[in-house]
């Protein structure tokens, strides 16, 4: 299991991306210290927002991070088609949600500039659990959006980021930064898929990033 720093979410519950930026930062650069509030300028984030991709990843790449981004989501025709593409992209339960906490016509400028910038590789296909363990054991850091409810056994619908510490034959630790926060949560790879796969409505993202 690696050894990397854990950050707990705002109260609200509102900074689970910025928690594991947190994390991820202090394993590389101990030495510096980044406030939620520094990460929210650099990640677009905004109060009751959803915290998307594409501006975090142009910070790590500003920061010399090696990144590897595997989603379905296509960011070409996102930039090209806006509100359109997502509506026929997501299901609507996931439309819906993102359509109360996004602001995509925000999210469309950045898209723009992501697809511009050719040193992210991005593999547009679902990521596999192959994906997970290969990168993993080759030095990056992995966080994964997940549907946090299904590790509940809970059929409601919430979009939540974790950070990978571990991995075994069966079982996966991560970085749960809440609410409520736990500290290298261990649960099954069946069961941490099935949360990134939403029970299997969805795709599975998986960023991989190292210096």
């Amino acid at each position: 299991m690696l050894n990397i720093p854990f950050y707990k979410n705002a109260k609200d519950g509102s900074h689970c991306v910025q928690a594991c930026l947190k994390s991820i930062l202090k394993f590389y650069f101990p030495d510096k210290n980044y406030s939620f509030r520094y990460l929210d300028k650099q990640t677009n984030h905004r109060n009751n927002t959803v915290t998307w991709d594409s501006a975090m990843l142009l910070f790590l790449y500003k920061l010399n991070f090696e990144i590897i981004y595997i989603t379905n989501f296509d960011y070409q025709k996102f930039a090209e088609k806006g509100e359109n593409y997502l509506e026929s992209f997501w299901t609507d339960e996931v439309y819906q949600y993102q359509k109360q906490y996004s602001n995509f016509k925000k999210e469309q400028k950045l898209a723009k500039k992501l697809i511009k910038n050719k040193n992210i590789k991005i593999l547009k296909r679902s990521a596999k659990l192959s994906d997970l363990k290969t990168l993993f054991s080759k030095g990056y850091l992995i966080m994964i959006p997940i549907n946090p409810f299904i590790l509940e056994n809970k059929k409601w619908f919430g979009n939540h980021m974790v950070l990978i510490t571990g991995i075994t034959k069966q079982f996966i630790y991560f970085h749960d930064s809440g609410l409520p926060p736990y500290k290298n949560r261990k649960t099954t790879l069946e069961k941490l898929w099935k949360a990134a796969s939403n029970n299997n409505s969805r795709s599975v993202d998986l960023i991989a990033v190292k210096r």
